[in-house]
């Protein structure tokens, strides 16, 4: 599968197409909102062709110009990440607060950004040392 990333930062918008076809003209026969900023686009068959965001930057929680192929991440990579198992992740991480938002939530998971999992996951580190610190013993 290819992916492709388009960003319209004029406009605040992420595309992420699942292959070059996808953005052919008259390739999306079906668009699908999951929510007031975020669509999927489906072929003549149904088959999942993209997912648009809209006001991407709020959305998302970075700026757009940033993204690369690789930033995006499910529960399976975001556990990992973590060091925990992909049934604990989402009890013990993802549904906490303090937790990055997912960029979208679609029927087969929430999908986050790579690089605010590993600063979330760097910043917890950090809680630690601190609170292992003699100083504060």
């Amino acid at each position: 599968m290819e992916l492709v990333i388009q960003t319209d930062l004029e406009n605040d918008v992420f595309y992420l197409a699942l292959s070059q076809g996808a953005l052919k003209k008259g390739a999306v026969k079906r668009t699908q909102r999951v929510d007031d900023d975020v669509a999927i686009d489906f072929d003549q068959a149904g088959r999942m062709l993209g997912i648009e965001i809209m006001n991407a930057s709020k959305r998302i929680g970075g700026r757009l110009d940033e993204i690369t192929l690789d930033a995006l991440v499910g529960v399976k990579e975001a556990a990992a990440m973590l060091g925990v198992e992909r049934s604990n992740f989402i009890r013990d991480y993802a549904d906490k607060p303090d937790f990055p938002r997912p960029v979208v939530e679609l029927a087969s998971g929430r999908v986050w950004l790579r690089g605010q999992i590993e600063a979330y996951a760097r910043a917890r580190a950090m809680r630690a040392r601190i609170l292992k610190s003699p100083r504060l013993a």
